[in-house]
């Protein structure tokens, strides 16, 4: 089956703008991994982590599930002053809850720290009660930019993404590098973008504020995004349990190695959020198209390209990034390099969640979104199970294959469901290809070439030239048109 090259292209541009922000803005993290690893131990980032990884959680909690429901509802609002009943609704009601939550959170600060027990319970509940603050801003802060996405507003949404991912960095600079500040100063950094852009974006959405709100519009949204808040909350626990267990079976440190290593392999994260967030609202305007489940496909099978070549390249030129030196700092410290060997698996467990995503179409256009709570709670369960049983034995390789298990049993598991209520052709012949000359690639780089006993120079040289031989394989069987990304590309 082909798909129409405006439908692919389309989503692809959008993929590509919103990327642009997206990555921008979730890279801080990855971009500063010098100045993190150099100017923290892996005790400090592993306390940091076990905070963000909290407040990551409570995340979900506060915003009740709304993001989903507001996308909805906004989308299918016909008039300005319904969406805007609807855009103001959701503000005011988060901002009184949120509040009210993070006061609670910050007054019981040192008691969260015992019940955590971290290693320094005074620094942990430091570090929560600026996490209370966090958490609300950056509620408050993702409706404007989600009212860009349901209104498929890519530019306004990418310049905002750009600019909070300025100050973001600018931040975290001066904080650390100038001014010496603690593992906080992430937190604080945060802080202050997201609240700046919150503002700007405010500004940009006046003509949707309004004073009046409905009660009737927010009791339905809650109703509605009310099974998403428990979706959140087991796929956030999916991605973040492995740190608490490997707490308590080790210890922070060795949460702090797992998590720079983890940043390493964000760079498939990067793709999979740019791909959902243009995803979620381009599907949901795909409903009515009677071509959509050719355009499913279509756009399926780009993603599996898509995302096995990043796995590809990333992991056989691993090495070479991770010694790259900045101003006398490696792209890693040395310190954490015994975590390097999870990156690829963490990078597939990525991909597989991104194959869910959009397996996950399914269940919106039929209505049977409840199905998304059970295959996100199995999974869970499947996680928690495999945490226990690997991180003792192997710590945090076990982690890693845990992650990557559980979403494989997930997607299999939508996969199944979502054929059997609405049915799409995949282009199996075309995926088997790609995936069977992905494996080739990978293994003869990561585990052959790299092995060489010969110059980083010649390592690499072989490397490209493995890489620009699979993407002409691919291209001379027409398993891939190259040519639409670059058509893509130029256009943006």
């Amino acid at each position: 089956m082909t798909v129409k090259k405006s439908h692919a292209g389309e989503l692809l541009s959008h993929s590509v703008i919103y990327g642009l922000g997206i990555i921008l803005n979730k890279s801080v993290n990855f971009i500063l991994l010098p100045l993190y690893t150099n100017y923290f131990p892996p005790e400090q980032i592993g306390l940091f982590t076990l905070v963000q990884s909290i407040s990551l959680f409570l995340g979900v909690i506060y915003t009740f599930g709304l993001e989903t429901s507001f996308m909805k509802y906004f989308i299918e609002a016909d008039d300005l002053k319904r969406k805007s009943e609807i855009y103001s609704s959701v503000l005011i009601s988060l901002l009184a809850t949120s509040f009210l939550l993070s006061f609670l959170i910050f007054s019981f600060s040192g008691s969260i720290s015992s019940f955590f027990k971290f290693e320094d319970v005074t620094e942990g509940g430091s570090l929560i009660r600026i996490m209370s603050i966090v958490i609300l801003i950056d509620t408050l802060y993702r409706f404007p930019l989600l009212l860009f996405r349901a209104d498929l507003n890519t530019k306004t949404y990418t310049y905002l993404n750009i600019f909070t991912f300025t100050v973001n960095l600018l931040c975290n600079l001066i904080f650390i590098a100038v001014l010496k500040k603690g593992v906080e100063s992430i937190f604080y950094s945060y802080i202050i973008s997201a609240f700046v852009t919150f503002a700007v974006g405010l500004l940009i959405t006046r003509k949707y504020l309004t004073l009046k709100i409905s009660a009737s519009d927010i009791k339905e949204l809650f109703v509605y995004g009310n099974k998403f808040i428990y979706i959140g909350i087991f796929l956030i626990l999916i991605d973040m349990s492995d740190r608490f267990f490997l707490k308590y079976y080790f210890d922070e440190s060795l949460v702090g190695i797992y998590w720079a290593n983890y940043r390493l392999a964000t760079v498939m994260s990067l793709l999979i959020s740019a791909f959902r967030f243009s995803w979620t609202p381009y599907f949901l305007n795909l409903a009515s198209n009677p071509d959509n489940k050719k355009i499913i496909s279509g756009i399926f099978t780009y993603f599996v390209f898509a995302g096995l070549l990043l796995f590809v390249v990333f992991s056989i030129f691993m090495d070479q990034i991770v010694s790259l030196n900045f101003f006398g700092f490696n792209f890693l410290d040395v310190k954490y390099w015994s975590g390097i060997s999870i990156v690829p698996v963490v990078m597939l467990a990525y991909f597989l969640s991104g194959l869910y995503s959009v397996l996950n179409a399914a269940p919106f256009f039929t209505d049977k979104t409840g199905s998304l709570f059970a295959f996100a709670l199995s999974g869970l369960l499947i996680n928690l199970l495999l945490n226990f049983l690997l991180i003792p034995k192997t710590g945090i390789m076990g982690a890693a294959f845990s992650t990557l298990l559980t979403y494989g049993f997930m997607t299999v598991i939508i996969y199944i469901y979502s054929q059997r209520i609405y049915n799409i052709s995949y282009d199996w012949k075309k995926i088997r290809v790609i995936i069977l000359m992905s494996i080739i690639v990978f293994v003869t780089g990561y585990y052959f070439v790299n092995g060489f006993n010969i110059s980083s120079v010649w390592i690499f040289l072989i490397n490209v030239i493995l890489v620009v031989s699979y993407l002409t394989a691919l291209n001379k069987l027409k398993i891939v048109e190259l040519q639409k990304f670059k058509k893509v590309f130029n256009k943006n």
